[in-house]
């Protein structure tokens, strides 16, 4: 079945066209009408008046580059004399590091900030990254991999890149260019499963604040409690135009990120939400209970969720049964790598389409153990909302081929 996109008496019908292939949505309209076989590869949009694109990986086919392809394009147009940084959680792919070893020889400065485990890797693309003269594998005192964070298990999950300036898909130069998105540098985890990338154009508070977390990152800036997050004194929580980020970890017993946005939304008949992502555990008990008070309210709920290494669903069974009987629709779907969440509701008086997205998955080391950014993007309105309709049909590109989850087939196999 695929899932209604909005609320309310209005209903769209996707209709089945099997001559359509790829979806690729433009600034100038809302959705096409899909099939579930459809995909959508890639979207614009403009958020607060700051060009926005959306960028997407489909494995159904095969392996799919769109989002790697996309990077590439990037690095290769930042020009000398401009500045690239990327947060790299893991690294495979030889053309990106190539890339950025280009860039370098063209006289673009070039930061690569990996987390730890790829410093003792012997593939050709660690080789690479090597040869960049600023490059720096994280480690912490207790044994972890991650940068800011402190923790013995703590990862640097991010998956960033900033530049001071490049060009977007039509050639335009651009400054204050970020990019940010749940796919790994690597194959099993980029191109050859579900993911999402979005790229945001000319904001410069938002690249300011995404440049501030990556120096932290850089400069290994630790804080009492693993609390970096604190959005009193603005570490970690980025305000700006066309979307707002925040960085873990925080400290335990503090706010959860992703609970307190889903606050932001008055929940009823005729709300929508989707998530799609990886890895969903108990770690997060805040975050099952508000999607169990957003079905209470009527909200209309849909949930797919990636493999684990066994070949089920990568949910805990107690937070599965939880969400299965409030309500919510749950299938699992094989190579599912996002971290994304789309809203369509009430906030304040207005109804809004929102994307959520970054590298946290829903689980309590994406909170409170790892190095990761969460990013909620500007609010769409009205009948034209192209980066909403974007993750609604890659939404659907997996979930409506996946396994209709039940109780009584936990683990969803």
């Amino acid at each position: 079945m695929i899932s209604s996109r909005k609320g309310g008496s209005v209903r769209r019908v996707l209709l089945l066209c099997l001559a359509v292939v790829t979806a690729v949505l433009t600034s100038t309209g809302a959705a096409p009408a899909a099939p579930a076989a459809a995909r959508v590869s890639a979207a614009s949009a403009t958020l607060a008046g700051y060009p926005v694109w959306a960028h997407f990986s489909n494995p159904t086919a095969g392996r799919d580059y769109t989002i790697i392809n996309e990077l590439q394009r990037l690095i290769d147009g930042a020009p000398a004399g401009s500045t690239v940084r990327g947060a790299i959680h893991s690294l495979s792919v030889d053309s990106v590091a190539d890339a950025l070893l280009r860039a370098q020889s063209r006289g673009v400065t070039v930061l690569a900030l990996l987390d730890g485990k790829n410093a003792t890797s012997t593939d050709p693309a660690i080789t690479t990254v090597k040869q960049l003269a600023n490059n720096q594998f994280c480690s912490n005192s207790g044994g972890g991999r991650g940068c800011i964070s402190t923790s013995p298990d703590g990862d640097m999950h991010t998956k960033l890149f900033t530049f001071t300036s490049t060009t977007d898909p039509n050639g335009v130069a651009r400054a204050d260019v970020v990019w940010f998105d749940s796919s790994n540098l690597t194959y099993a985890t980029g191109p050859d499963a579900f993911n999402n990338a979005i790229t945001v154009y000319g904001d410069a508070a938002l690249a300011a604040g995404l440049n501030a977390n990556f120096t932290d990152m850089w400069n290994r800036r630790h804080y009492s409690g693993n609390d970096y997050y604190d959005s009193a004194s603005g570490r970690g929580y980025y305000q700006a135009a066309a979307a707002d980020a925040y960085a873990s970890p925080e400290g335990a017993g503090q706010t959860d990120t992703i609970v307190t946005r889903l606050n932001d939304l008055t929940p009823d008949a005729d709300c929508r939400l989707r998530v799609g992502m990886a890895s969903v555990t108990t770690g997060r008990p805040q975050l099952v209970n508000q999607v169990i008070r957003y079905r209470s309210a009527g909200c209309k709920v849909w949930m797919v969720i990636g493999s684990n290494a066994d070949g089920g669903i990568a949910m805990s069974q107690s937070v599965y049964n939880q969400l299965l009987d409030a309500g919510v629709a749950i299938r699992r779907k094989d190579k599912v790598h996002d971290k994304f969440f789309a809203t369509y509701g009430r906030y304040g008086t207005a109804y809004q389409y929102r994307v959520y997205t970054g590298s946290q998955n829903w689980t309590q080391d994406a909170l409170g153990e790892n190095d990761e950014i969460f990013v909620k993007m500007a609010p769409e309105t009205g009948s034209t909302h192209p980066l909403y309709d974007a993750y609604y049909t890659h939404f659907n590109d997996a979930y409506n081929t996946g396994v209709t989850c039940s109780k009584s087939n936990f683990p969803c196999s």
